[in-house]
């Protein structure tokens, strides 16, 4: 059913690994959750297909990465959803705002047409998408993101953490720690992948953040727009901490991080995302984005800004319901948990 409504559609609904990343190098100003590389490893994370919408018309050029996933339900007619890949995303244009509005009615169309029942978007913070968005969606503030300015030399970025944050850094180094960029090879990503499902125990994380090692994997090569880089943090031989970093002539952006409860006494997060900061002004990036908190204004963000100097950009999520009627029979077809969520979107993933 969906591709045969794709083939009908003057909106094109891309799947093609070179058409889909030759467009969105076009884009003036694009990023690394964007492209092929990571929606399509996305996707499979969330069990789900990955397409690039892409319309344009005399006011510009939209071009809007989803994932497609099938609703589980017990009706005939086949239900999907659509969301953003994990990160940023949304439609993103280039040219005048005026142009969602027909993207809008053309791509809501198509979403009716191929049983598409909701849409959840997480606005890109940098590229400030949510700005020309209101009249596309429901909108939700959810909280502040940071990020370094790498446009001083490095000296002066480094001038700028907090007091506290730079004596901890000190601390790092009198400890012996050295950060160092490494391999992308199997032994080290599984390295990664072990202290990162630890650091998710470590959190109570849920579900959803337990990538498997594929993922991972596939998270970590370049695409034709930015750059992928593992990089570990040592006590002697052993490895205590790790993050994944995208770079890119815009943006560069710290993906995931993992650290060895034992040694986070002796302050190897402060060590690698100073280290990130060098390595993103040494790719050429303009931002460093280091996200936010799990809350406004918690600890992990003000952790966050310790680096940043308090530059700080707002992270909103899009919400549209396609068929209401639907929407409600679907709730009404799951059984849900007394501790569900009812404030979640969609409420049928919420148990």
């Amino acid at each position: 059913m969906l591709n045969m409504v794709e083939e009908q559609l003057k909106m094109e609904v891309i799947r093609d690994n070179n058409r889909w990343n030759e467009v969105v190098s076009s884009f003036e100003k694009s990023d690394v959750y964007y492209t092929y590389e990571y929606c399509s490893a996305a996707a499979k994370q969330e069990g789900g297909i990955a397409r690039l919408i892409y319309y344009k018309n005399a006011y510009g050029t939209v071009i809007y990465p989803i994932i497609i996933r099938k609703i589980e339900t017990r009706m005939e007619k086949p239900l999907f959803d659509i969301t953003t890949p994990y990160g940023y995303g949304g439609p993103l244009i280039m040219g005048e705002k005026e142009i969602l509005k027909e993207f809008k009615s053309i791509f809501h169309s198509y979403c009716k047409s191929t049983g598409i029942v909701t849409e959840v978007i997480r606005f890109h913070p940098l590229l400030n998408n949510v700005s020309y968005s209101e009249s596309y969606c429901e909108l939700q503030y959810i909280r502040k993101t940071t990020a370094v300015d790498l446009e001083f030399e490095l000296p002066i970025i480094r001038e700028s953490y907090s007091k506290m944050n730079r004596r901890n850094i000190s601390k790092a180094h009198k400890h012996g720690l050295q950060c160092r960029e490494v391999e992308k090879n199997t032994e080290n990503i599984m390295v990664f992948w072990k202290l990162y499902k630890e650091t998710m125990n470590r959190k109570n994380a849920s579900n959803y953040y337990y990538f498997n090692k594929n993922f991972i994997e596939q998270q970590l090569k370049n695409t034709p727009i930015s750059k992928s880089h593992l990089l570990f943090v040592f006590h002697g031989e052993k490895i205590i901490s790790a993050v994944i970093l995208f770079t890119a002539p815009l943006f560069a952006h710290y993906h995931l991080g993992a650290s060895d409860s034992e040694y986070l006494s002796y302050k190897p997060n402060n060590l690698i995302f100073d280290f990130m900061v060098e390595v993103a002004k040494k790719e050429g990036s303009m931002l460093l984005h280091l996200g936010g908190g799990y809350q406004e204004n918690d600890s992990l963000f003000k952790y966050k800004t310790s680096f940043t100097n308090n530059n700080l950009f707002d992270f909103y999520i899009g919400k549209n319901i396609f068929d209401h009627t639907l929407y409600n029979e679907i709730i009404a077809d799951k059984e849900f948990s007394a501790d569900s969520d009812e404030e979640y979107f969609p409420l049928y993933r919420s148990y």
